[in-house]
């Protein structure tokens, strides 16, 4: 990709809301990208109950990735609130990306949800697909076209 300074005292930045079903390694991404811990990675589902926000800086960009709680089907009102936060995060962020386990079944129930609320509003969506080491790579294409479609 090719990077273009911007014009002297003009600041870019975007925000960009990483959605995903619980434990899709949505806060594991978050960490990656901006190159230290900043949100919490655990086994335990539901570790992320609030929108985190973290800088990549990219040239002279910055993108404010905002990690979001799993969006599943909420049962309780701190399940509501959490999944309420993430379509929040959603619905404030420039781009919205996706993240996938590669490794569940082709689409889950929450993925699901997620395409689902995404249409809904309207929003597009970049796709990432995690844990691609445990999926051969046929699977893999055919699961990148499911999401295309």
């Amino acid at each position: 990709m090719a990077e273009t300074a911007a014009p002297e005292g003009v600041t870019r930045c975007g925000f960009v809301a990483v959605l995903g079903a619980p434990n899709a390694g949505k806060s594991t991404l978050v960490n990656r990208l901006v190159g230290t811990k900043v949100t919490i990675v655990s086994p335990k589902v539901q570790t992320t109950r609030r929108r985190v926000l973290g800088i990549w800086m990219v040239g002279s960009a910055q993108l404010i990735l905002v990690d979001t709680p799993g969006i599943f089907a909420p049962r309780r009102r701190l399940d509501r609130a959490m999944v309420h936060a993430a379509w929040q995060g959603a619905g404030d962020a420039d781009i919205v990306v996706v993240i996938v386990d590669s490794a569940r079944p082709p689409i889950d129930e929450d993925t699901q949800r997620i395409i689902d609320g995404l249409r809904q509003a309207g929003r597009r969506a970049s796709l990432a697909l995690n844990k691609i080491d445990l999926v051969k790579r046929p699977t893999l294409l055919g699961l990148a076209e499911r999401f295309n479609a």
